[in-house]
């Protein structure tokens, strides 16, 4: 395998990753809603992982010492506003890395080994298929065709063969096709 070749994969797995990460994190987003919705709709105060009676104070400590003391009713608005954090939180999840999936997915393209050889980036590839509407892998083939040596006992024609439409590139440019 070429440095192209590689360089292209290692591009297009940076890619694909990005992906991932974006529909990753969008499914965090619909986990903490439904943890958000699950908090909101228990009926029991909690204190950490214990549950609250009447009567009892619920003591927050950090490092030892008492920081915080609630009763009952500001333990349950507190729960009630973690409820609401933690849904809002995942709301906002979904929004932001529905955008980084969209744009993940649509603004950037693959390179191909031959486009990467070409000294290529996603966001020139992407220029140039939106400019020309074809692949600049395909753009390559207009150049000219080398010049090889004489083969040993072959003779060389005078004058090179020229198609009868010499007016058309060869291969003729293939109509593209954008991935989707």
């Amino acid at each position: 395998m070429d440095a192209d070749t590689r360089g292209a994969r290692l591009l297009n797995a940076r890619l694909i990753k990005e992906r991932i990460q974006a529909v990753g994190c969008a499914i965090v987003g619909v986990g903490m809603i439904v943890l958000g919705i699950f908090s909101l709709n228990d009926d029991e105060v909690m204190c950490g992982s214990q549950a609250m009676e009447a009567g009892e104070v619920c003591e927050e400590t950090k490092n030892g010492e008492v920081t915080a003391e609630r009763g009952l009713e500001e333990q349950a608005d507190d729960n009630t506003l973690t409820g609401w954090l933690i849904t809002g939180g995942g709301v906002a999840m979904i929004v932001g890395s529905s955008f980084w999936a969209v744009g993940a997915f649509t603004r950037k393209k693959r390179v191909t080994a031959d486009e990467a050889a070409a000294g290529l980036t996603p966001a020139t590839v992407h220029k140039a298929r939106k400019e020309n509407g074809t692949p600049p892998q395909q753009q390559a083939y207009a150049h000219a065709a080398p010049q090889y040596p004489p083969q040993p006992g072959h003779s060389q024609p005078s004058q090179p063969h020229q198609p009868q439409n010499s007016h058309q590139p060869y291969p003729p440019p293939a109509p593209y096709q954008p991935h989707r």
